[in-house]
Protein backbone atom coordinates (compact mmCIF):
# COMPACT_ATOMS: atom_id res chain seq x y z
CA UNK A 1 0.00 0.00 0.00
CA UNK A 2 1.61 3.96 -0.60
CA UNK A 3 2.24 5.56 1.67
CA UNK A 4 1.59 9.28 1.33
CA UNK A 5 3.07 12.15 3.32
CA UNK A 6 1.01 15.18 3.93
CA UNK A 7 3.11 18.22 6.08
CA UNK A 8 1.31 20.07 8.12
CA UNK A 9 2.25 23.17 10.27
CA UNK A 10 1.40 22.99 14.90
CA UNK A 11 -0.85 25.70 15.15
CA UNK A 12 -1.73 26.56 19.20
CA UNK A 13 -5.47 26.93 20.09
CA UNK A 14 -5.57 29.34 23.25
CA UNK A 15 -2.78 28.96 25.62
CA UNK A 16 -1.80 25.64 25.77
CA UNK A 17 -2.95 23.70 23.61
CA UNK A 18 -1.17 21.90 19.94
CA UNK A 19 -3.67 21.10 17.29
CA UNK A 20 -2.25 19.32 13.54
CA UNK A 21 -4.86 19.66 11.32
CA UNK A 22 -6.10 16.00 9.36
CA UNK A 23 -5.81 15.66 5.76
CA UNK A 24 -9.26 15.98 4.43
CA UNK A 25 -9.29 13.00 1.85
CA UNK A 26 -8.53 10.59 4.56
CA UNK A 27 -11.58 12.01 6.73
CA UNK A 28 -13.54 11.90 4.23
CA UNK A 29 -12.56 7.94 3.12
CA UNK A 30 -13.17 6.79 6.68
CA UNK A 31 -16.17 8.45 7.09
CA UNK A 32 -15.21 10.90 10.20
CA UNK A 33 -16.76 13.82 11.09
CA UNK A 34 -16.81 16.29 13.91
CA UNK A 35 -16.98 14.61 17.09
CA UNK A 36 -15.21 11.57 15.79
CA UNK A 37 -12.75 10.31 17.84
CA UNK A 38 -9.16 9.02 16.47
CA UNK A 39 -6.16 7.34 18.57
CA UNK A 40 -2.63 9.25 18.29
CA UNK A 41 0.18 6.87 19.37
CA UNK A 42 3.25 7.96 20.86
CA UNK A 43 6.55 5.92 18.93
CA UNK A 44 8.99 8.79 20.75
CA UNK A 45 10.39 10.33 17.61
CA UNK A 46 7.40 10.32 15.72
CA UNK A 47 3.32 10.60 16.15
CA UNK A 48 1.01 8.02 14.59
CA UNK A 49 -2.68 9.50 14.17
CA UNK A 50 -5.17 6.16 13.90
CA UNK A 51 -8.91 5.18 13.63
CA UNK A 52 -10.27 4.69 17.19
CA UNK A 53 -12.30 1.46 17.46
CA UNK A 54 -15.99 2.07 19.11
CA UNK A 55 -16.01 1.42 22.37
CA UNK A 56 -18.31 -1.06 23.69
CA UNK A 57 -20.87 -0.42 26.44
CA UNK A 58 -22.56 -3.22 27.97
CA UNK A 59 -26.21 -2.31 27.59
CA UNK A 60 -27.75 -5.08 29.65
CA UNK A 61 -28.30 -3.96 33.50
CA UNK A 62 -26.69 -5.47 36.60
CA UNK A 63 -29.20 -8.16 37.87
CA UNK A 64 -31.47 -6.33 40.75
CA UNK A 65 -30.96 -7.72 43.86
CA UNK A 66 -33.04 -7.07 47.03
CA UNK A 67 -32.77 -9.09 50.32
CA UNK A 68 -36.11 -9.51 53.09
CA UNK A 69 -35.44 -10.39 56.57
CA UNK A 70 -38.42 -12.32 57.85
CA UNK A 71 -39.18 -12.96 60.95
CA UNK A 72 -41.39 -15.21 63.00
CA UNK A 73 -44.49 -13.12 63.17
CA UNK A 74 -44.06 -11.87 59.25
CA UNK A 75 -44.21 -15.15 57.37
CA UNK A 76 -47.88 -14.86 56.73
CA UNK A 77 -47.30 -11.46 54.85
CA UNK A 78 -44.41 -12.55 52.91
CA UNK A 79 -46.24 -13.28 49.71
CA UNK A 80 -47.60 -10.04 48.85
CA UNK A 81 -44.08 -8.67 49.53
CA UNK A 82 -42.50 -11.16 47.21
CA UNK A 83 -44.97 -10.81 44.66
CA UNK A 84 -44.89 -7.28 44.62
CA UNK A 85 -40.60 -7.31 44.08
CA UNK A 86 -41.28 -9.73 41.40
CA UNK A 87 -43.24 -7.72 39.55
CA UNK A 88 -41.37 -4.85 40.31
CA UNK A 89 -38.67 -6.51 37.78
CA UNK A 90 -36.30 -7.79 40.20
CA UNK A 91 -33.74 -10.60 39.34
CA UNK A 92 -32.54 -12.47 42.18
CA UNK A 93 -34.53 -12.29 45.72
CA UNK A 94 -32.53 -13.60 48.95
CA UNK A 95 -35.00 -14.63 52.04
CA UNK A 96 -33.00 -14.81 54.86
CA UNK A 97 -34.69 -16.06 58.41
CA UNK A 98 -32.35 -16.19 61.77
CA UNK A 99 -31.02 -18.64 62.76
CA UNK A 100 -32.92 -20.80 60.34
CA UNK A 101 -35.38 -21.10 57.80
CA UNK A 102 -38.24 -22.41 59.30
CA UNK A 103 -40.87 -25.26 57.85
CA UNK A 104 -43.44 -22.49 57.76
CA UNK A 105 -41.23 -20.20 55.98
CA UNK A 106 -39.60 -23.19 53.50
CA UNK A 107 -43.45 -24.32 52.47
CA UNK A 108 -44.80 -20.74 52.02
CA UNK A 109 -42.27 -20.09 49.98
CA UNK A 110 -42.72 -23.58 47.85
CA UNK A 111 -46.70 -22.09 47.68
CA UNK A 112 -46.15 -18.57 46.27
CA UNK A 113 -43.31 -19.82 43.81
CA UNK A 114 -46.12 -21.75 42.14
CA UNK A 115 -47.42 -18.41 41.37
CA UNK A 116 -44.76 -16.76 39.96
CA UNK A 117 -43.35 -17.71 36.70
CA UNK A 118 -40.09 -18.31 36.03
CA UNK A 119 -38.64 -17.49 39.39
CA UNK A 120 -36.76 -20.71 40.83
CA UNK A 121 -34.66 -21.87 43.85
CA UNK A 122 -30.87 -21.73 42.97
CA UNK A 123 -29.65 -21.76 46.51
CA UNK A 124 -30.76 -22.83 49.97
CA UNK A 125 -29.03 -23.07 53.32
CA UNK A 126 -30.00 -22.95 56.70
CA UNK A 127 -30.88 -19.17 57.40
CA UNK A 128 -31.28 -18.03 53.84
CA UNK A 129 -32.70 -19.13 50.02
CA UNK A 130 -32.16 -17.08 46.95
CA UNK A 131 -34.73 -17.12 44.33
CA UNK A 132 -33.45 -15.99 40.48
CA UNK A 133 -35.55 -15.56 37.65
CA UNK A 134 -34.60 -17.64 34.71
CA UNK A 135 -37.03 -16.96 32.52
CA UNK A 136 -36.47 -12.92 30.76
CA UNK A 137 -39.44 -11.58 30.57
CA UNK A 138 -37.57 -8.60 28.29
CA UNK A 139 -37.80 -11.08 25.54
CA UNK A 140 -41.22 -12.48 25.33
CA UNK A 141 -44.35 -10.51 23.57
CA UNK A 142 -46.55 -8.72 25.41
CA UNK A 143 -48.83 -10.65 22.88
CA UNK A 144 -48.34 -14.33 23.95
CA UNK A 145 -48.69 -13.44 27.70
CA UNK A 146 -52.49 -11.97 27.07
CA UNK A 147 -52.81 -14.77 24.65
CA UNK A 148 -52.00 -17.30 27.42
CA UNK A 149 -54.38 -15.29 30.00
CA UNK A 150 -57.17 -15.04 27.45
CA UNK A 151 -56.83 -18.48 26.66
CA UNK A 152 -57.37 -19.70 30.37
CA UNK A 153 -60.15 -17.05 30.99
CA UNK A 154 -62.01 -18.83 27.93
CA UNK A 155 -61.32 -22.12 29.31
CA UNK A 156 -63.06 -21.83 32.75
CA UNK A 157 -66.19 -20.27 30.50
CA UNK A 158 -66.00 -23.34 28.67
CA UNK A 159 -65.84 -25.46 31.44
CA UNK A 160 -68.41 -23.91 33.35
CA UNK A 161 -71.17 -24.79 30.69
CA UNK A 162 -69.38 -28.42 30.38
CA UNK A 163 -70.17 -28.75 34.57
CA UNK A 164 -74.23 -27.99 33.25
CA UNK A 165 -73.79 -30.59 31.11
CA UNK A 166 -72.17 -33.45 33.26
CA UNK A 167 -73.02 -32.06 36.67
CA UNK A 168 -69.34 -33.32 37.59
CA UNK A 169 -67.86 -30.90 40.38
CA UNK A 170 -64.08 -32.38 39.38
CA UNK A 171 -64.74 -29.64 36.73
CA UNK A 172 -65.19 -26.56 39.14
CA UNK A 173 -62.44 -27.98 41.43
CA UNK A 174 -60.61 -27.68 38.52
CA UNK A 175 -61.85 -24.36 37.36
CA UNK A 176 -60.51 -22.86 40.95
CA UNK A 177 -56.92 -24.59 40.27
CA UNK A 178 -57.10 -22.79 37.33
CA UNK A 179 -56.86 -19.34 39.16
CA UNK A 180 -53.34 -19.64 40.09
CA UNK A 181 -51.90 -20.28 36.49
CA UNK A 182 -53.78 -17.17 35.41
CA UNK A 183 -52.30 -15.01 38.36
CA UNK A 184 -49.07 -16.12 37.35
CA UNK A 185 -49.42 -14.72 33.88
CA UNK A 186 -50.44 -11.38 34.95
CA UNK A 187 -47.74 -10.98 37.55
CA UNK A 188 -45.80 -12.09 34.70
CA UNK A 189 -47.54 -9.38 32.45
CA UNK A 190 -46.81 -6.79 35.37
CA UNK A 191 -43.22 -7.51 35.52
CA UNK A 192 -43.02 -7.32 31.53
CA UNK A 193 -44.50 -3.22 31.72
CA UNK A 194 -42.18 -2.39 35.30
CA UNK A 195 -39.06 -3.54 32.73
CA UNK A 196 -40.35 -1.84 29.90
CA UNK A 197 -41.24 1.51 31.81
CA UNK A 198 -37.56 1.36 32.46
CA UNK A 199 -35.65 0.45 29.08
CA UNK A 200 -37.43 1.30 26.07
CA UNK A 201 -35.26 -1.26 24.20
CA UNK A 202 -37.50 -3.55 25.78
CA UNK A 203 -40.32 -1.84 25.21
CA UNK A 204 -39.67 -2.14 21.57
CA UNK A 205 -38.89 -6.06 21.97
CA UNK A 206 -42.13 -6.75 23.42
CA UNK A 207 -44.48 -4.85 21.39
CA UNK A 208 -45.68 -1.39 22.95
CA UNK A 209 -46.16 1.05 21.04
CA UNK A 210 -44.83 3.84 23.72
CA UNK A 211 -44.61 3.85 26.93
CA UNK A 212 -47.65 5.98 27.74
CA UNK A 213 -50.00 2.91 26.85
CA UNK A 214 -48.38 0.26 29.59
CA UNK A 215 -51.04 1.59 31.56
CA UNK A 216 -53.62 0.25 29.30
CA UNK A 217 -51.97 -3.08 28.87
CA UNK A 218 -52.09 -3.23 32.34
CA UNK A 219 -55.41 -2.78 33.04
CA UNK A 220 -56.16 -5.40 30.32
CA UNK A 221 -54.74 -7.94 32.41
CA UNK A 222 -56.14 -7.44 35.40
CA UNK A 223 -59.20 -7.05 33.72
CA UNK A 224 -58.86 -10.46 32.72
CA UNK A 225 -57.38 -11.61 36.00
CA UNK A 226 -60.56 -10.70 37.83
CA UNK A 227 -62.49 -11.88 35.14
CA UNK A 228 -60.59 -15.44 36.53
CA UNK A 229 -61.75 -14.89 39.67
CA UNK A 230 -65.33 -13.84 38.69
CA UNK A 231 -65.85 -17.35 37.32
CA UNK A 232 -63.94 -19.00 40.23
CA UNK A 233 -66.34 -17.37 42.94
CA UNK A 234 -68.84 -18.72 40.69
CA UNK A 235 -67.58 -22.27 41.05
CA UNK A 236 -66.47 -22.56 44.67
CA UNK A 237 -70.67 -21.33 45.10
CA UNK A 238 -71.67 -24.29 42.92
CA UNK A 239 -69.55 -26.64 44.97
CA UNK A 240 -71.85 -25.76 48.12
CA UNK A 241 -75.19 -25.43 46.21
CA UNK A 242 -76.76 -28.90 45.68
CA UNK A 243 -76.52 -30.63 41.66
CA UNK A 244 -80.27 -29.10 40.64
CA UNK A 245 -79.12 -25.63 40.09
CA UNK A 246 -81.83 -24.47 37.71
CA UNK A 247 -80.16 -25.07 34.09
CA UNK A 248 -81.21 -21.68 32.42
CA UNK A 249 -78.16 -20.81 34.41
CA UNK A 250 -76.67 -21.64 31.12
CA UNK A 251 -77.65 -19.03 29.67
CA UNK A 252 -75.88 -16.32 31.61
CA UNK A 253 -73.07 -18.25 31.08
CA UNK A 254 -73.01 -17.70 27.78
CA UNK A 255 -74.12 -13.80 27.94
CA UNK A 256 -70.41 -13.66 30.00
CA UNK A 257 -68.76 -15.46 27.06
CA UNK A 258 -70.28 -13.39 24.46
CA UNK A 259 -69.01 -10.03 26.92
CA UNK A 260 -65.64 -11.59 26.78
CA UNK A 261 -65.14 -12.18 23.32
CA UNK A 262 -66.19 -8.92 22.12
CA UNK A 263 -64.40 -7.35 24.97
CA UNK A 264 -61.37 -9.11 23.87
CA UNK A 265 -62.10 -8.42 20.11
CA UNK A 266 -62.58 -5.02 21.09
CA UNK A 267 -59.30 -4.37 22.59
CA UNK A 268 -56.88 -6.98 20.41
CA UNK A 269 -58.57 -5.75 16.85
CA UNK A 270 -59.37 -2.05 17.96
CA UNK A 271 -62.92 -3.33 17.24
CA UNK A 272 -65.24 -0.19 18.05
CA UNK A 273 -68.66 -2.67 16.53
CA UNK A 274 -67.61 -4.82 19.38
CA UNK A 275 -67.08 -2.26 22.21
CA UNK A 276 -70.55 -0.82 21.21
CA UNK A 277 -71.71 -4.93 21.69
CA UNK A 278 -70.55 -5.36 24.86
CA UNK A 279 -72.26 -2.05 26.22
CA UNK A 280 -75.51 -3.43 24.80
CA UNK A 281 -74.94 -6.70 26.80
CA UNK A 282 -74.16 -4.66 29.87
CA UNK A 283 -77.16 -2.62 30.04
CA UNK A 284 -79.72 -4.80 28.57
CA UNK A 285 -78.40 -7.30 31.45
CA UNK A 286 -78.98 -4.44 33.82
CA UNK A 287 -82.32 -3.95 32.78
CA UNK A 288 -83.44 -7.38 33.65
CA UNK A 289 -81.32 -7.57 37.19
CA UNK A 290 -84.59 -8.05 39.07
CA UNK A 291 -85.87 -10.51 36.76
CA UNK A 292 -82.52 -12.53 36.78
CA UNK A 293 -82.14 -12.33 40.36
CA UNK A 294 -85.82 -14.19 40.40
CA UNK A 295 -84.86 -16.91 38.67
CA UNK A 296 -81.00 -17.60 39.56
CA UNK A 297 -80.86 -16.36 42.96
CA UNK A 298 -78.09 -13.01 43.77
CA UNK A 299 -75.11 -14.52 44.32
CA UNK A 300 -75.17 -15.57 40.85
CA UNK A 301 -76.84 -12.84 39.29
CA UNK A 302 -74.01 -10.92 41.19
CA UNK A 303 -70.78 -12.67 39.61
CA UNK A 304 -72.26 -12.13 36.38
CA UNK A 305 -72.56 -8.64 36.53
CA UNK A 306 -69.01 -8.27 38.17
CA UNK A 307 -67.79 -10.22 35.00
CA UNK A 308 -69.80 -8.16 32.91
CA UNK A 309 -69.09 -4.84 34.28
CA UNK A 310 -65.06 -5.76 33.67
CA UNK A 311 -65.69 -6.37 30.27
CA UNK A 312 -66.74 -2.64 29.94
CA UNK A 313 -63.94 -1.65 31.83
CA UNK A 314 -61.84 -3.74 29.01
CA UNK A 315 -63.89 -1.40 26.09
CA UNK A 316 -62.81 1.56 28.69
CA UNK A 317 -58.92 0.62 28.62
CA UNK A 318 -59.28 -0.23 24.37
CA UNK A 319 -60.65 3.80 24.26
CA UNK A 320 -58.07 5.58 26.16
CA UNK A 321 -55.23 3.14 24.40
CA UNK A 322 -56.68 4.49 20.78
CA UNK A 323 -57.02 8.04 22.38
CA UNK A 324 -53.17 7.98 23.80
CA UNK A 325 -52.00 6.16 20.65
CA UNK A 326 -53.40 9.26 18.75
CA UNK A 327 -51.78 11.57 20.31
CA UNK A 328 -48.45 9.42 20.17
CA UNK A 329 -48.90 9.28 16.77
CA UNK A 330 -49.17 13.03 16.13
CA UNK A 331 -45.89 13.69 18.15
CA UNK A 332 -43.98 11.53 15.65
Amino acid sequence: MEVKTYRRKIQITGRTTYTVSLPKDWVNRNKLEKGSEVMILDRGDRLEVVLAKPMKFCTEPKLNKVTLEVTPDEISSIERLLIAYYEAGYDIIEIVQNPVLSEELRNSMRRILLRLSGLEVVEEAANHMILQSIVDASYIPISRTLDRMETLVGSMLDDLTRYFELTDKEILNSIVERDNELDKFYFFLSKQIALAIKREEILERIGIEDPVLTITYKSYGKCLEEMGDAIVSMARYLLKACNSVDQHIVKLIELMRKGFLYSVKAFRESSEESGKAVSNLYTSFFMSFSEESRYYGDVIVLLVGKFLSLCVDVIEAYIERAALLSVCKRKV
